[in-house]
């Protein structure tokens, strides 16, 4: 049983999804911000993290697969609109992310 439950895990880790970009603000001197976006294997839940910092925490809408969600981090907007493409009978299909900080696109994630 315990082996079980340690492969059931295993693989529920191993199909969450987790991508990167780096981004620094018009004009700003600061250190490039580290921004991850991550997508759970069950629920499609989606999180945005900027420099260690949980920003985003939304599941996409059970039927369409698609979530638009704002925050704030550093009094700048943070905007994370993802779209569910079906493909072809299932091929081709995924999701599409994008980050937009004070409506720039910071990033473009594929899952």
């Amino acid at each position: 049983m315990k082996h079980l439950l340690f492969l059931l895990a295993l693989f529920l880790v191993g199909c969450s999804s987790s991508q990167f970009a780096t981004y620094r603000p018009a004009g700003s001197n600061e250190t490039n911000w580290q921004i991850y976006v991550n997508k759970s294997a069950i629920g499609n839940n989606f999180t945005v993290t900027i420099n260690d910092s949980l920003v985003i925490d939304k599941s996409a809408n059970f039927f369409t697969g698609n979530l638009e969600e704002r925050s704030k981090y550093k009094d700048k907007e943070i905007k994370l609109i993802v779209t569910y493409t079906p493909g072809f009978l299932g091929i081709g299909a995924g999701y599409e992310a994008m980050v937009f900080i004070n409506n720039e696109l910071a990033g473009k994630f594929k899952f």
